[in-house]
């Protein structure tokens, strides 16, 4: 009867967790404005098909899935990452409780729920919330296979690996961590060769070897060094880290770190350890070649949750230590996620720059023939649809043809100036004085997140 009723405080406490990490992720999720990245996932995946196949076809499928069966709106596009993202918190548990135990799963579960960096991307159409959960499915797997020796495993860590990677390319460095976990498990048991070893790991690692093919062809070198690959926004080997330890929290990444030091060191830290610090160091080695962002590591913070869910733990049994300070680790964790979620939700409007308030500023004011000038003329396709956007970049390579041309047409043209972007391509700021000398101030939409300015001013040029 002792054992029923521990697994139903459990089977509870988890529900618990879910159902409060389900308000987190759907609370306001109608509200946010679609930013630059988001509304261009949203466009694509309304045109996605075989004929227009996008390289990273998960998100794409799941979210016209999304607006198909909620409708075309901020909300509707967003359901399905929003249930993804819940449904990891379920697995994160499993993870968890399967590698080290119970309580740590638990514990994994309540910090995942909490995470703001989670919370975020669960409420956005994009691909890093499938990252994560395919990552996870991919890990639970693999470690399960070779643990249990079971080739069917093995067959789903293959399968949850091709729809991580089909998630997103560059969660595909998941594959090398779990190469060096596997070949640093053999290597420290010092056991002779093993031949059903060495089968489970060729189920896995063979399939996924075979696209490295696909480094040969010119088009896939295209994709891979072209746009981003010229890193115009100034990523950095510090950018991915700050990036990191800002997602997770500072004591998450310090109760992580002090895990991975403790000893002895257990099996199931070890590939934690693998699967965290792997593709950190292959990113940090990449960012000197590619554009990296630091939030393409999502996929691994599942891996310092459990850490720091396992550091816990660890301090929880030492019972000649007072119950309070036993406590302390992870009521800091938790408080420290809660605080980042309020400042998220009241301050920072979801971290997005205020899209969607820009153009009611445009719509109530629009007239026919009006165009609009701004960064991405997406954003404009998608929220004043009848309007003419015009990429600014254009602008500013011929600004003189520019002046010419609207002077001809007699158009009124709105200018949407979002900072963000704007401290990038014009630092000099020379387009923005040749606004404000020729243009009429309309209204400022401020928005501050993450250390930076979001925010996005209107203005009005009226040649008549």
């Amino acid at each position: 009867m002792v054992k029923i009723d521990h697994h139903k405080k459990e089977i509870l406490a988890l529900i618990a967790v879910i159902l409060f990490g389900g308000i987190l992720r759907f609370f306001h999720l109608e509200r946010w404005s679609f930013w630059i990245d988001e509304v261009l996932c949203v466009l694509d995946a309304q045109d996605f098909s075989f004929e227009q196949f996008q390289i990273n076809p998960v998100p794409y499928i799941a979210v016209r899935l999304s607006i198909s069966v909620f409708g075309l709106s901020e909300f509707g596009s967003r359901v399905i990452p929003a249930l993804v993202g819940i449904a990891s918190i379920g697995l994160i548990y499993s993870v968890g409780k399967s590698l080290i135990s119970k309580h740590v799963g638990i514990l994994s579960a309540l910090f995942l729920a909490t995470l703001n960096w989670h919370v975020y991307w669960s409420q956005n159409a994009r691909a890093y919330v499938f990252t994560l959960f395919f990552a996870l499915l991919t890990t639970w797997f693999f470690y399960l296979a070779l643990e249990q020796n079971r080739a069917g495993l093995m067959l789903f860590a293959l399968a949850s690996s091709i729809f991580l990677i089909a998630s997103h390319t560059l969660s595909s460095m998941l594959i090398p961590a779990l190469a060096v976990y596997s070949v640093g498990l053999r290597l420290s048991e010092k056991k002779p060769f093993d031949r059903r070893y060495c089968f489970l790991l060729l189920i896995f690692f063979v399939p996924l070897g075979l696209p490295l093919v696909l480094l040969a062809f010119p088009s896939f070198q295209t994709y891979l060094f072209s746009g981003w690959g010229l890193n115009e926004w100034k990523r950095s080997p510090l950018y991915i880290i700050s990036t990191l330890v800002y997602g997770l929290s500072v004591p998450v990444i310090v109760a992580a770190i002090s895990e991975t030091v403790a000893r002895p060191m257990r099996r199931p830290q070890a590939f934690l350890l693998c699967y965290a610090g792997v593709p950190l160091i292959l990113f940090l080695a990449f960012s000197q070649l590619l554009n990296v962002a630091g939030y393409y590591l999502f996929f691994t913070v599942p891996a310092y949750l459990i850490l720091a869910a396992s550091v816990c733990e660890r301090i929880w049994v030492l019972r000649q230590i007072s119950l309070p300070i036993r406590s302390t680790l992870p009521v800091v964790i938790i408080m420290v996620m809660l605080s980042q979620n309020y400042i998220y939700f009241r301050l920072e409007d979801g971290g997005r720059p205020k899209w969607k308030e820009a153009f009611g500023t445009i719509e109530s004011k629009f007239q026919e023939n009006d165009r609009i000038v701004l960064s991405v003329p997406q954003m404009g396709e998608y929220y004043v649809p009848k309007a003419k956007s015009t990429y600014i970049k254009e602008m500013m390579d011929d600004l003189e043809g520019f002046e010419r041309e609207i002077r001809l047409s007699g158009r009124r043209i709105w200018f949407l100036v979002d900072v963000e972007d704007f401290n990038i391509f014009d630092s000099d700021q020379q387009l923005r004085h040749w606004i404000r000398k020729n243009a009429t101030y309309i209204k400022s939409h401020s928005a501050f997140s993450r250390y930076r300015d979001r925010s996005i001013h209107v203005y009005l040029l009226e040649t008549n």
